[in-house]
């Protein structure tokens, strides 16, 4: 959850409230929209002024619709420009309903692997979109959606089309060329087509971020798992790894990146993260992520005598066994991790240092 988060949140309500015909003060729309979002117990830095309420009431003022439709429309052409190969559209009647800055709009895409649709969006420039360190993404995995961090005037989530649900199965789509043509904005530099045989490549960092940011929401099985989510996990493992082979670059990411598919899909999430790593680990790590649950059976004594001879025979025997044993210790109540971003940072170092 990036800084901020609440805060824009509860202000944003807050002002939706105020709006109402009997629209209640500063203070009780406050109150009322932090009930309302069920925020819980949040830092006093987390709770938005009397300014930012009053700046987010005149946003939904009448007299800024225009602005803010432009607005949308400039944004959505942000996100559905380097995705038009999976034609985006979204439902016609967001562009003549009141625009308000915690709207939930849903950008729905053929059915393709999420992914390809993360590769592409990170490709774009979304510099002037988004405020973020230089490791962390913004995209990222929310239950099987794909939702964009940033200074949208609305939040931007991009669902399979097969995903989306309308109530009316009549309601009117409108694409990218329709969004074109609703353009306005001036002095619009013309954006970049990418070239479908040679696209540029992302930085594979961003897309580490990208599949590691909502393991924070994958909870597991309180039995096996005390740490509770899959993320903290994560973090431990890697801790471990670091602390048994920090020179080794392609171990260190098997043991951060190792559980990312319980995010996209938790039957089978050693598959799901393979696939959705492909060609941005070394084929080292890979073969690291997919066995680390061999090793584990290895370690119990499940695994059966051929699977065990071959394991025994593989060059990343050795390796295998202590990712299994940090996976395995990488589950404790309390201990101090690093953010997802330190930990990328290190090992980018650690690349930059021996590709330099």
């Amino acid at each position: 959850m990036h800084e901020g988060y609440w805060r824009e949140r509860i202000a944003a309500r807050a002002a939706q409230f105020m709006c109402a015909p009997t629209g209640p003060s500063y203070e009780e729309a406050r109150h009322e929209a932090m009930r309302d979002l069920r925020c819980g117990s949040i830092a006093s830095r987390d709770i938005p002024t009397k300014q930012e309420i009053r700046n987010k009431v005149l946003l939904l003022a009448e007299g800024q619709q225009h602005n803010l439709r432009q607005r949308l429309v400039h944004d959505l052409l942000t996100v559905m420009r380097p995705i038009k190969a999976f034609n985006p559209q979204i439902d016609a009647q967001v562009l003549e309903r009141v625009v308000r800055p915690d709207d939930q709009v849903q950008v729905a895409v053929d059915d393709v692997p999420q992914g390809r649709i993360i590769e592409l969006l990170l490709q774009a420039d979304f510099s002037a979109a988004c405020e973020r360190s230089s490791e962390q993404s913004p995209v990222t995995f929310v239950g099987g959606e794909i939702r964009l961090m940033g200074n949208f005037i609305v939040n931007l989530w991009i669902v399979s089309r097969s995903a989306v649900r309308c109530a009316d199965e009549t309601a009117q789509m409108c694409g990218l060329a329709e969004l074109e043509q609703l353009w306005q904005g001036p002095g619009e530099k013309t954006h970049v087509e990418f070239s479908a045989a040679s696209p540029p490549r992302p930085d594979r960092f961003a897309y580490y971020a990208a599949l590691l940011a909502p393991l924070e929401n994958v909870v597991l099985s309180p039995e096996r798992h005390p740490e509770k989510d899959a993320l903290y996990h994560s973090l431990q493992v890697f801790q471990l790894a670091t602390e048994e082979r920090p020179y080794d670059e392609e171990f260190l990411l098997a043991a951060l990146l190792h559980d990312v598919g319980k995010a996209i899909d938790p039957h089978n999430h050693v598959v799901a993260g393979v696939e959705a790593l492909a060609d941005h680990v070394t084929e080292r790590t890979a073969l690291l992520i997919e066995q680390h649950e061999q090793g584990h059976q290895y370690l119990n004594g499940t695994l059966g005598m051929r699977a065990r001879r071959r394991l025994e025979a593989d060059p990343n025997f050795e390796e295998l066994l202590l990712l299994a044993e940090c996976d395995k210790r990488g589950r404790q109540r309390g201990v101090a991790v690093p953010e997802i971003e330190d930990a990328l940072a290190e090992i980018r170092a650690m690349s930059d240092a021996f590709s330099g």
